[in-house]
């Protein structure tokens, strides 16, 4: 799987609101110079994120962007899913009418472990273990 720039900001973006969780709103400007990412590309990934439920805009003077859940209960995959919408190295994973060859596909296994190793490891870390740098380097070089 290779993640999409879209998807990588949007983790950044996430991650960077996520800091002033329970304390204040985040502005776009704020998240664009803090992570590098460039105003006009973040806004289409903030509208994807808010149209998912994942966060929410405050209008106003002192408005921005506040996760609309806490930061434990938002993972990874949560993220990847809004913003890259599959993890499948390939199709025939999800929808095995896409390949003539899914019976007897010697690979098939291969890319289907791989994928489920991936979920797993998105699923496993939370906003919240990132924001606190809890043992993910750690976990990260036992895999």
């Amino acid at each position: 799987m290779k993640l999409t720039t879209k998807c990588r900001y949007g983790v950044r973006a996430v991650l960077e609101i996520a800091k002033n969780f329970d304390v204040r709103p985040t502005t776009r400007k704020e998240i664009s110079k803090n992570q590098n990412i460039p105003e006009s590309f973040l806004e289409n990934i903030l509208i994807e994120l808010k149209r998912a439920g994942l966060i929410m805009s405050v209008r106003g003077a002192k408005g921005g962007f506040l996760l609309n859940r806490t930061p434990n209960s938002i993972s990874m995959l949560d993220i990847v899913l809004v913003l890259q919408s599959s993890i499948v190295p390939v199709d025939c994973i999800l929808n095995p009418k896409k390949c003539s060859n899914v019976k007897n596909c010697m690979t098939r296994p291969i890319w289907k472990k791989m994928h489920e190793t991936q979920e797993k490891i998105l699923q496993s870390y939370t906003v919240k273990n990132l924001i606190d740098k809890k043992d993910t380097e750690r976990d990260c070089l036992k895999i």
